[in-house]
């Protein structure tokens, strides 16, 4: 021990400037992968759409049998107990990888899903509960659940129901980790357009960045013009009367279309090569999210892309088309083996029923009865499917068993059904190559295509070594009018730490389209990383005007002030911005550290503790209120935020140096001492960590390891001032008085006051010996 020097291993101060320094604004940027364009508008702007219901008036048989089809029975508003569908569990479900239990309670005629934890003290604590208002899904297979926000967005809710073993609750796909997105996950245009009728969205809703935001009612379902396209005049020609010729000439019939538009009425939403980054389709960004019309050529629409030739091994649960037309039998059929060979959609067989229609089916090739039951394997009334198209677990959605569409002469080896884990994609599993076009297969040498091709290189980050020049090639060569095309490439210069370039391509994105506040929050963004916050705020101002009613705009807005040290206005800005939507976690955490800032302590802990009620996972957010606990003497559940946070992220570095004090203040030296070796074999470049070794170290009276890690602490930061105190006080202890005083009169004349008053006094005991 060195009593006669000061101890300064953990002191509130030190909490409470490494809490105001510790974060950084939280961007809430939607994907790339989930907008689309601004060419021709919404549904409103396509026009010509019925109400579905009218449908029945004239084909009630097949209204009833279609209103029995997955795809019927696809999306629909509860508003009844009876209405989610499924039992509610019978107890708390308890998610393991996140601490967290689920219930399902019915209450004032609502259904609701409630999620909370075990906090420090054994108490309810996180608890959030919201509202179902619809569910997704027929059942078949599973169901989500959806709440509706007071801004008409649609979230999904974490835990959802799934078909197999009889029915049962679990984890929606992608939530089953320690770190799940809580229950704020939107739907985007893309996940309703494969799920439901067309909505309608507002006026310009659909431009690119912006959030996806649905006028009501909603569809319940996916309707008969998703497949026969746009039915007002075919209805309004009925209704008058006119010719059986002109009223059929007057709806899209998929049977009376050619093989490729037949199929693509089907492929519109059956055609997914992968879930995972790549991206699998772009629409093309002259296009609305819901403009395709069935008979209209696919690729006018979107365009879908592949990982390389032998590089997509997985099963998934979307890709049904994908798996059926690499099978040999789509392939030499010459187009006539087609989706509607064994499906019919207004329709569906069950049973005994099922098997012999889809037998009969393949009887039509394979003359079943014949030569191929003379094999063995090919008894008479065999399933073929149950063989050839055997049901299989899915790698996305591990809950769920799916029929796998390539028709395959032998099933793939090994039990398909298994249960597995759910793997989460992480930057290390990625793909990362060509993204190839799959449909069409091959792209044309029109500016459209061209520009399209390399989107998809950059878009999910999957081939941006090459897509990036390739892109900005591309730019220049056509300069578009479209500014989705200059945004896709300034988030590829982001991705890769170029935000020079991201900045120039997003003035241009905003340039071509001036009055849109997601592009000009988009430019906000890349300057804030850049630093330039004083140009920051005066986009995200002007964002703030176009559209005052956008959380986002006003939660950039200040943090771009709070870093000029404009407090007042940043605190004003955040608060607004949390009125409009109080359910955004990353600006509660945001305000949290401003409020701990301006030193409004109580204030900054309620607002981390609101983040947190959100999105328990994050373990930087766990962290923050951490500190801020540390700092205010509650060192037992600092202790407890800091053990999440680690439990949530073990290489989170800052989370193990700050750990480590806690452990320190709490004379568990040993402990700690643990948690500061592991913070620098995580990262040897953390001069936190090797600091805060180098003090216990010290404290142990190791003095040359403590000399040896606080060496190196001042060597990668040579402004930790209290690394200067502590190796000073070592080298003193060590008899190097002149090395103690170099150190020591460094850090009395260092901007850190805590370390300046630590080094005075420390100098002052060595002048006195």
């Amino acid at each position: 021990m060195h009593s006669k020097y000061p101890r300064i291993i953990l002191t509130v101060a030190a909490f409470a400037v490494a809490l105001a320094g510790g974060g950084a604004w939280w961007l809430l940027r939607q994907p790339a992968s989930r907008t689309s364009g601004t060419g021709p508008g919404s549904l409103q702007a396509t026009g010509g759409y019925a109400d579905p219901a009218v449908c029945a008036d004239c084909h009630s048989d097949i209204a009833v049998t279609f209103q029995k089809t997955g795809m019927g029975r696809s999306f629909r508003k509860v508003q009844s107990e009876k209405d989610l569908g499924a039992a509610a569990p019978a107890k708390p479900f308890y998610h393991a990888a996140s601490k967290s239990f689920f219930s399902m309670v019915f209450q004032n005629g609502a259904w609701f899903q409630r999620r909370w934890q075990t906090g420090f003290d054994g108490k309810e604590t996180n608890v959030d509960e919201k509202r179902v208002d619809y569910v997704l899904g027929s059942g078949n297979h599973s169901r989500t659940l959806l709440h509706l926000t007071e801004r008409n967005t649609l979230q999904e809710l974490p835990l959802g129901w799934y078909s197999e073993k009889g029915g049962f609750w679990g984890m929606n796909p992608g939530y089953d980790r320690p770190d799940y997105a809580g229950s704020v996950r939107p739907i985007y245009y893309e996940c309703m357009f494969c799920h439901n009728g067309y909505p309608k969205v507002p006026e310009g809703a659909h431009r690119d960045a912006a959030q996806a935001t649905y006028l009501l009612p909603l569809p319940e379902g996916v309707d008969c013009q998703r497949c026969h396209g746009p039915g007002q005049s075919h209805v309004d020609k009925a209704s008058r009367g006119d010719s059986e010729q002109v009223v059929r000439a007057a709806i899209v019939n998929p049977a009376r279309l050619n093989a490729d538009r037949e199929i693509e009425v089907c492929l519109q939403c059956h055609l997914e090569t992968s879930n995972q980054k790549l991206p699998h389709a772009v629409v093309r960004l002259d296009r609305a999210p819901f403009s395709y019309i069935p008979g209209q050529p696919l690729a006018d629409f979107k365009v879908n892309f592949d990982r390389a030739p032998g590089k997509n091994t997985g099963f998934e649960i979307a890709q049904a088309g994908y798996r059926f037309r690499e099978s040999q039998c789509y392939l030499k059929s010459a187009g006539k083996l087609r989706c509607t060979s064994c499906h019919n959609p207004h329709d569906i067989p069950r049973g005994n029923e099922a098997v012999s229609h889809y037998n009969q089916v393949c009887a039509g090739c394979h003359q079943l009865g014949t030569s191929l039951t003379k094999v063995s394997v090919h008894k008479g009334g065999a399933d073929c499917v149950s063989c050839h198209m055997p049901r299989r677990r899915t790698d996305d959605a591990v809950h769920v068993v799916m029929t796998d569409h390539l028709i395959a002469r032998r099933p793939p080896a090994g039990d398909l059904l298994a249960e597995k884990p759910e793997r989460a994609e992480t930057a290390a599993s990625s793909y990362q190559g060509e993204v190839v076009p799959y449909y069409p297969a091959k792209l044309a040498s029109t500016t459209d295509d061209e520009l399209t091709l390399a989107v998809a290189q950059v878009r999910e980050q999957s081939n941006l070594k090459a897509g990036l020049p390739l892109l900005a090639s591309q730019i220049a060569k056509h300069h578009p009018k479209q500014p989705g095309y200059y945004a896709e490439l300034a988030e590829g210069y982001l991705a890769v730490g170029d935000a020079a370039s991201a900045i120039r391509s997003f003035e241009e994105a905003s340039r071509l389209d001036p009055d849109s506040a997601p592009r000009l929050i988009q430019w906000g963004d890349a300057l804030m990383q850049a630093g330039q916050w004083a140009l920051a705020e005066s986009k995200l101002r002007r964002a703030a005007e176009l559209s005052p009613g956008d959380p986002r705009a006003w939660g950039r807005l200040g943090w771009a002030l709070w870093q000029q040290d404009k407090a007042a206005e940043a605190k004003s800005a955040l608060d607004k911005a949390i009125n409009l939507d109080p359910e955004v976690p990353e600006l509660r955490n945001n305000l949290g550290l401003i409020l701990w800032g301006t030193g409004e302590r109580a204030a900054a802990e309620k607002e981390f503790r609101a983040a947190l009620r959100i999105q328990p996972g994050v373990s930087e957010w766990r962290l923050n209120l951490g500190r801020a606990l540390a700092a205010q003497g509650q060192t037992a559940e600092a202790r407890f935020q800091m053990e999440e946070s680690l439990r949530l992220q073990p290489d989170n570095v800052p989370a193990r140096v700050d750990y480590a004090r806690v452990l320190t203040d709490s004379n568990r030296p040993s402990d700690a001492e643990k948690q500061a070796k592991l913070a620098v074999e995580t990262d040897p470049g953390s001069a936190p960590g090797h600091e805060i070794w180098g003090a216990l170290l010290g404290e142990k009276g190791d003095l040359p390891g403590a000399r040896r890690e606080l060496l190196e602490a001042v060597r990668l930061q040579p402004g930790n001032w209290r690394a200067h105190v502590e190796l000073g006080i070592v080298l003193a202890r060590q008899g190097d008085r002149a090395g103690a005083f170099q150190h020591l009169t460094a850090a009395a004349q260092g901007p850190d006051p805590d370390a300046r008053a630590a080094a005075q006094q420390a100098l002052r005991t060595l002048t006195e010996k």
